[in-house]
C-alpha cells in the first residue's frame, strides 16, 4: 500500500517538473462529492462528501492537455434493507487518496471534454463510526468523464462522473453476499498557481 501511495505522489512531482518545464501549469483544487453508488441493497441513499488536492496541465498543443491530479476525497453511502425480519440501516463512509490521469480536449477556447482513469487508495472507512477499513478493499479503480471550463486565466470549473469499475466493499450478511461499487458526481473548483 505504501508503495502504491509512493508510486502516485512520484507521478504528480514527475507531472509538476513537467509542467514547469512545457510552460504547463499546475494549481489546487477543491470540491463536492455526489455520490452515486451501485450496490445490491433495496434502498441506496448518498452522502455528500468533498475532495480537495492538487493538478498539473499540461498542454500537448492547442488542442490537447494531459492532466494528472492528487486529490484526497470523501464521500458514502446510506443502506437500508431487511433481511429475516431484521431492519438494517448502514451508514458507510470513505476516505481515499486518489489519483486521476485525464486526456482534457478543448472543443473552444477553455471548454473541454475529459475522460480517463482513476485509482483511489483507500485511507479509511467507516460503517456506523466503527472502523472497518480491514474489510475494505484498498484500491479503487474508476474511469472518469467530463466537461471543465476555464475563466480569468487562473480558475477552472470541473464537472465529472466516475465510473467505479471494481467493487469497493464486498460483505456477507448471512448467506447473502453484498458488493458497492464507488459512483460519483463531483463538482470543483481549481485554481491554477502559475
Amino acid at each position: 500500500m505504501k508503495k502504491l501511495i509512493l508510486s502516485a505522489l512520484v507521478v504528480m512531482v514527475f507531472g509538476f517538473a513537467n509542467a514547469q518545464g512545457t510552460g504547463g501549469r499546475f494549481g489546487i483544487k477543491g470540491g463536492v462529492n455526489f455520490p452515486n453508488s451501485s450496490s445490491d441493497f433495496h434502498e441506496n441513499e448518498t452522502l455528500l462528501g468533498y475532495q480537495v488536492g492538487i493538478f498539473s496541465e499540461i498542454k500537448t498543443d492547442e488542442k490537447f492537455a494531459i492532466q494528472p491530479e492528487l486529490f484526497y476525497s470523501t464521500h458514502g453511502v446510506k443502506n437500508k434493507f431487511e433481511r429475516d425480519g431484521i431492519a438494517y440501516n448502514n451508514d458507510i463512509k470513505f476516505r481515499y487518496l486518489s489519483l486521476p490521469i485525464l486526456a482534457k480536449y478543448f472543443v473552444v477556447q477553455g471548454l473541454s471534454v475529459q475522460a480517463g482513469p482513476q485509482v483511489g487508495f483507500l485511507m479509511k472507512a467507516e460503517e456506523n463510526g466503527i472502523n472497518i477499513t480491514d474489510h475494505v478493499k484498498t484500491i479503487d479503480v474508476g474511469l472518469n468523464f467530463g466537461i471543465g471550463c476555464n475563466f480569468l486565466e487562473v480558475c477552472s470549473v470541473d464537472l465529472r462522473y466516475n465510473l467505479g469499475l471494481s467493487n469497493a466493499v464486498d460483505f456477507h450478511v448471512g448467506e447473502d453476499n453484498y458488493k458497492i461499487k464507488n459512483n460519483l458526481f463531483s463538482l470543483t473548483l481549481g485554481y491554477k498557481l502559475n
